[in-house]
């Protein structure tokens, strides 16, 4: 026992906080990811073109993609719980809503996520610029 009482509460809030590893809440964990970037960068896994916070619009499509292939989702709302980032999605194709979760504590997310406006905006640049009729390019960004 310490001197100055209270020693046994401070080794128990210790040991929370060592067991504890992801943040309380989503407020907390932007925070978090503002003050260390670098522990959480294996959670950027919403790309844009240009530099942005990292939060996603919801509304916005996004390609997705995997080991196992790649589709058009649209986001519809992002949860955070217990250290778990869950994401529904719509499939843009089907209408179909799919569930994702992402841990906070695996430096392997298995889906990237790249906002689909930019992959429209580069397909078209480059048709713009090629001399070459690139008509079946152009039906992709339609």
């Amino acid at each position: 026992m310490g001197g100055y009482g209270g020693g046994c509460s401070f080794e128990l809030n210790i040991e929370i906080l060592m067991e504890r590893k992801y943040p309380n809440s989503i407020d907390e964990m932007v925070s978090e990811m503002e003050k260390y970037p670098d522990a959480y960068q294996h959670l950027k896994v919403f790309l844009r073109h240009e530099n942005s916070n990292g939060i996603p619009d919801f509304g916005e499509e996004y390609l997705a993609l995997s080991t196992s292939g790649f589709g058009l989702y649209r986001i519809n709302s992002i949860d955070y719980q217990n250290g778990i980032i869950n994401i529904l999605l719509t499939e843009t194709s089907t209408n179909k809503v799919v569930h994702y979760s992402l841990d906070v504590n695996n430096k392997r997310p298995s889906c990237l996520f790249i906002r689909w406006k930019d992959v429209k905006n580069m397909v078209f640049d480059e048709c713009m610029k090629s001399k070459i009729n690139d008509n079946d390019l152009l039906e992709l960004i339609g």
